[in-house]
């Protein structure tokens, strides 16, 4: 409704002059030279500044509008200019893309004018009950792509963000519907080679990689120094989040209990890719593997659960670098994806191949997937056996395309019944309410009941589109 108001504004010639248009006394516009946006439209707060939605008052684009507070203002001048200098040296359909830098009327400072990303951020989507579980297969693969994309940007030029969250990465919608996630907010980037090193402490603390945690929130007083790897930590940690609704590492009691948050992160083994405390001073439960309440395939958890093994590894012996993250992504988004349905167990399957594995593997990777022997596996394609569409020795990469709603049709030779096997839903019952009324914990086991609710419609969806 703002925007609205906004174009209007700026079709009835105000935006050539006046911009304080006031209501009851209140001013809720503001501009400069070229652009004037709507105080009430808030897009996102920060420590140090906020971002408005508004419109160029000369063509009426919709834009994104950031302005600093006081707090911002009392930084050192280089502090400051850090963030206008790094957007200026960045150019990646992967980073949000800086349209202006202007002084903003009445001298209130600069303002960064960015395109707007009209999906929201990363964070907002992942906090709808629809995704309480997580994005769904063909979503994460996008995010994963998307951000890789533009960290090898960020440090192609040298550059680390320090502040990796889902808050600061943004869903683009093209015209023609098509979806970019892209990276946001350069507060806190800073260039920064390889084998440089700094000692600022900025993030998210959920995010922080654990030697920042140490000294930013447990405010110990030791004289580490942070590298640019500290990123990949973040990116890891985000990745979980994108894939399973959840973050990684949950203490009981969450943030209050910092000090078990810490021992979480820097005392579990290698390959641990979560730790969870479910009651107060009670046992962690380490997590080896992604849950199968995620919407991810087991073709692809097997993938990515190395992947944020090695992200999420505090020993620097063991930590991965940025070339090996590059590469692993490379690797899975190579990956040649067979849909597969299991007709005996009414069942849908995601087969990753490698482009050059050849039919044997694909076998292999079935056999993986249900415990069903090659010998005893029949696999049709178009009515055909897929022996005779494909030959033995063919790559992968030359497969004929399959959706997950023309899939090439598994059976077993073995084993002619067909069960259909309904997968968990990602909790026996819904929770219930207590008796003390509580808006806070109302509201979270009225999302969960939520979350549950959209996981069972999509078990539902599914089985319907087969059955037609």
């Amino acid at each position: 409704m703002c925007l609205l108001f906004l174009v209007a504004v700026t079709a009835l010639g105000l935006a050539s002059g006046v911009l304080e248009v006031s209501v009851s006394g209140m001013s809720f516009l503001r501009g400069s030279a070229n652009y004037v946006w709507c105080t009430t439209s808030v897009l996102g707060k920060g420590a140090t500044g906020a971002v408005f939605q508004g419109v160029n008052r000369h063509t009426g684009e919709p834009v994104a509008v950031k302005t600093f507070n006081q707090l911002s203002h009392m930084r050192p001048h280089e502090v400051q200019m850090r963030e206008f200098e790094v957007l200026k040296k960045v150019n990646h359909e992967s980073i949000v893309k800086l349209l202006a830098i202007e002084e903003e009327q009445e001298g209130r400072g600069k303002v960064i004018v960015m395109e707007l990303c009209t999906g929201g951020s990363l964070f907002n989507i992942l906090d709808d009950p629809e995704n309480s579980h997580g994005l769904e297969e063909g979503e994460f693969i996008l995010v994963l792509q998307h951000l890789a994309a533009g960290m090898k940007h960020l440090r192609d030029n040298n550059l680390v963000h320090r502040d990796l969250k889902p808050g600061n990465i943004m869903k683009f919608i093209d015209i023609d519907g098509s979806t970019m996630y892209k990276l946001t907010d350069f507060g806190a980037a800073r260039e920064l080679q390889d084998d440089q090193q700094f000692m600022s402490l900025y993030g998210t603390e959920e995010y922080l990689h654990p030697d920042m945690y140490e000294r930013a929130v447990l405010r110990k007083p030791v004289g580490k120094t942070f590298g640019a790897r500290v990123d990949l930590w973040s990116i890891g940690v985000t990745l979980y989040h994108v894939a399973t609704g959840m973050l990684p590492f949950r203490p009981y009691g969450g943030r209050r209990n910092k000090e078990t948050m810490y021992h979480i992160t820097t005392e579990k083994a290698p390959g641990v890719i979560a730790g969870v405390q479910t009651s107060e001073n009670g046992p962690i439960e380490w997590v080896t593997s992604l849950p199968e309440t995620c919407q991810l395939s087991l073709g692809l958890r097997k993938l990515v659960t190395p992947l944020l093994a090695g992200l999420l590894e505090v020993d620097p012996q063991r930590m991965w670098n940025f070339e090996r993250f590059f590469q692993e992504v490379t690797m899975i988004l190579s990956r040649k994806v067979v849909h597969v349905f299991l007709v005996n167990k009414v069942q849908p399957l995601t087969i990753y191949m490698d482009p050059e594995h050849r039919y044997e593997e694909l076998q292999y990777l079935v056999c993986e997937q249900t415990d069903m022997n090659p010998v005893n596996q029949l696999l049709l394609y178009d009515k055909k056996h897929f022996s005779e569409v494909v030959a033995m020795d063919q790559p992968a990469s030359s497969y004929p395309s399959t959706t997950p709603r023309s899939p090439l049709a598994l059976f077993s030779k073995q084993d002619d019944d067909v069960t259909l096997t309904l997968p968990e839903t990602p909790a026996v019952k819904f929770a219930s309410f207590p008796a003390l009324v509580s808006v806070e914990h109302d509201a979270t086991v009225g999302k969960g009941m939520c979350g549950v609710g959209h996981a069972i419609k999509r078990k539902i969806d599914y089985f319907s589109n087969v059955c037609i």
